[in-house]
């Protein structure tokens, strides 16, 4: 990347790190906003001021870069550090750009998506398991924002969120700790005794409380699961709807 692109970016991106100081201590962490100079980490204890870090960021194929510890905070259970970066070559840096842009372009489309479903009366279905010509006709159906409590099982464990939207494709939630695209959950339904299998699609960070805002987008295990949710969240439509009008 030439010299007019450093510094020209600084995104908020959920990517998974690995920080090892240079007394040989470990810690998996996560960005909370990057830039071609330094990062903001979430991090489960504060490196001292001015330590030196080497810094994995990304996933399969992660970039590895030498920083500064310039900063740490305390919230919640973890903290906020803050580090700046010694000098990028620029092949790191333009990978790291890439990665913001993906993120740019990922978010962006996600929005567009929430927009078209506010301002129309609905949003694609497709029900993810083999299905009769019925099954496979497109169905649409509006997202239902319900703000509620529930948990999701990831692999064997189960993590408390607040449920904030759902649509009888996917839903939105809220954690306290980050996902990362493409993982798979299983998403208990709000009000309706059926469990569904999903994927994480889009990890969003909430700045002022440093949450993670997860999209997810359901796997259906037959055309009876998929229907099942879709009426409920038809019903859950037509009582919000009773409830503001």
């Amino acid at each position: 990347m030439s010299e007019r692109h450093r510094g020209a970016f600084r995104q908020p991106v959920a990517l998974p790190v690995r920080m090892r100081l240079f007394d040989g201590s470990t810690s998996q962490a996560v960005t909370l906003d990057l830039s071609a100079t330094g990062v903001r980490l979430l991090a489960p204890f504060s490196p001292p001021l001015g330590a030196r870090a080497h810094l994995r960021i990304g996933g399969d194929d992660p970039v590895e870069i030498q920083a500064r510890v310039v900063g740490s905070r305390p919230v919640a259970d973890r903290y906020e550090v803050r580090l700046t970066f010694s000098p990028l070559s620029a092949s790191a840096e333009e990978r790291l750009h890439h990665e913001v842009r993906a993120i740019e372009r990922a978010v962006i489309a996600e929005r567009a998506e929430e927009a078209e479903s506010e301002d129309e009366p609905s949003a694609p279905f497709v029900p993810s398991a083999p299905a009769s010509p019925e099954g496979r006709e497109r169905r649409r159906s509006r997202r239902v924002r319900i703000e509620t409590r529930g948990r999701i099982r990831v692999g064997t464990a189960y993590v408390s969120a607040r449920v904030l939207d759902i649509s009888s494709g996917g839903a939105k939630v809220r954690l306290g700790q980050p996902m990362r695209v493409g993982e798979d959950v299983t998403f208990p339904i709000p009000g309706l005794d059926v469990e569904v299998h999903g994927t994480v699609r889009s990890v969003r960070i909430r700045p002022r409380d440093l949450h993670f805002e997860i999209g997810i987008v359901f796997r259906f295990d037959d055309v009876g699961q998929a229907r099942a949710v879709r009426a409920h969240v038809v019903k859950l439509r037509r009582r919000a709807e009773l409830a503001t009008g």
